[in-house]
């Protein structure tokens, strides 16, 4: 029985595409449709701040497996709430105090693809402050970026054991 068990974990092992020798890229960061719909509250430019702090903290934490003609990492930005006003926030109709604060935080989700198209891994995060008295940093976007911290180490943990293990 364990003979059988080894063979077939051994197999199973040499079916899957190996991380030790594949860099990983990161593909473009989508948004969800939640957070699109965020978006008219807080502001359409504020996408493209969120994809560049998610970038950010993914380039930062995946450094050692970054390189081209590899694994392609796709990352979407599913939902996000800033925990202060945002500009479009502060301007609209309902005007906020720039000392406003809010539970803030995020959800995101990523497949890690093969260079043939083959997904190797999923991954989904998503955290927010419990309660307003835990909201800590005076940024907009600080427990968002929290959040893309801890979802861009969760990955580079989740493809230091893919490559530990050979599979």
């Amino acid at each position: 029985m364990l003979r059988t068990m080894t063979a077939i974990l051994a197999l199973g092992a040499l079916s899957t595409p190996s991380l030790a020798d594949q860099p990983v890229a990161i593909g473009e960061i989508a948004y969800g449709p939640e957070l699109v719909e965020h978006a008219e509250d807080f502001g359409e430019r504020e996408l493209d701040r969120l994809a560049r702090y998610l970038r950010t903290a993914l380039e930062r934490e995946l450094a050692d497996d970054l390189g081209g003609n590899g694994h392609i990492l796709h990352v979407t930005i599913l939902d996000a709430q800033p925990n202060r006003p945002t500009m479009a926030q502060m301007g609209g109709t309902r005007p906020l105090h720039p000392s406003s604060i809010s539970i803030g935080g995020a959800d995101l989700e990523a497949r890690l693809v093969s260079a043939d198209g083959q997904v190797l891994e999923t991954y989904s995060y998503g955290w927010r402050s419990m309660n307003i008295r835990d909201v800590v940093g005076f940024a907009q976007w600080t427990d968002a970026r929290r959040t893309f911290s801890r979802f861009a180490d969760q990955i580079s943990d989740s493809l230091d054991e893919r490559t530990v293990s050979g599979s």
